[in-house]
């Protein structure tokens, strides 16, 4: 609607006079565009920052001094007190199971200053769910010299998207092994049921963009011995893994096969 009142101004006005009318949303778009540069290119140098962070931290993950710091250990979500912990704001994070934000308790308990890791629930076999996997241990070990680095970086993000009215994001690292370490630490609203191969850091990671089809028998002997219901939570298993990268069309098959379409009748290809 807008494009069409300046098309007709455009016709009626003299040049000069509409150019004069239509300076300042041409300065307020450039401005917007180039705000929203800056922004990216943080985000960008974050991110480059934090990788630096993390190759200095594995090329010292044999030093005497991050063997020393390793025995403190790491905190976790589950079972941890963290040592500067705060009561969330609702804005921040509510967490159900720590008073909801009903005014009943913290809506949630974090702490800006502490890093936490979580490792795959496959893994956690040793004593108070630790870690028994040499190379699990060792990745622990080393990212937590990069803690100071997060640390530092949430103090100056709280200050820049503060301008902007909005809470900054947690700062985090996932290794290929699947262990993940975050600040600031909060605690976790479910324990014991971490599996990395659900977070879309670590499916794009370990297998980038792919086009998935599901086959599903529908026919009568899939109402024996529960294998529909095998069957269907198989598939939502397999697309919780999925990311926004990736395509998936569902065929079921029973007499002839079909492509599975979605309620509004298109294809249920997503």
């Amino acid at each position: 609607m807008i494009v069409g009142i300046i098309r007709v101004a455009a016709a009626l006005l003299l040049t000069p006079l509409t150019q004069r009318h239509l300076q300042p949303f041409a300065h307020a778009r450039a401005d917007a565009e180039n705000e929203v540069k800056l922004i990216l290119q943080r985000i960008e140098e974050d991110t480059l920052k934090l990788r630096d962070e993390i190759e200095n931290a594995y090329s010292q993950r044999c030093s005497i001094e991050t063997l020393s710091q390793c025995s403190r250990g790491s905190f976790n979500g589950c079972s941890s007190v963290f040592p500067n912990q705060q009561c969330m704001e609702a804005d921040e994070l509510v967490i159900e199971a720590c008073g909801g934000g009903g005014g009943n308790g913290c809506n949630a308990l974090w702490d800006k200053t502490t890093s936490i890791v979580s490792i795959p629930s496959a893994l956690a076999q040793g004593k108070d769910d630790n870690p028994t996997d040499p190379e699990l241990i060792e990745t622990a070990c080393y990212t937590l010299l990069a803690e100071d680095y997060m640390r530092t970086k949430y103090e100056n993000d709280e200050i820049f998207w503060d301008s902007y009215n909005v809470q900054p994001s947690w700062t985090y690292f996932g290794a290929h092994n699947g262990l993940f370490r975050k600040l600031p630490g909060t605690v976790d609203e479910e324990c014991g049921n971490y599996d990395p191969r659900l977070r879309p850091w670590f499916v794009a990671a370990s297998s980038g963009p792919k086009d998935v089809v599901l086959v599903l028998d529908v026919s009568g002997s899939m109402s024996d011995y529960g294998r529909m219901d095998l069957a269907k939570e198989a598939a939502i298993t397999v697309i919780k893994t999925l990311t926004i990268s990736d395509r998936v069309a569902v065929i079921a098959f029973s007499d002839y096969a079909y492509q599975v379409h979605s309620d509004s009748g298109t294809d249920l290809l997503v």
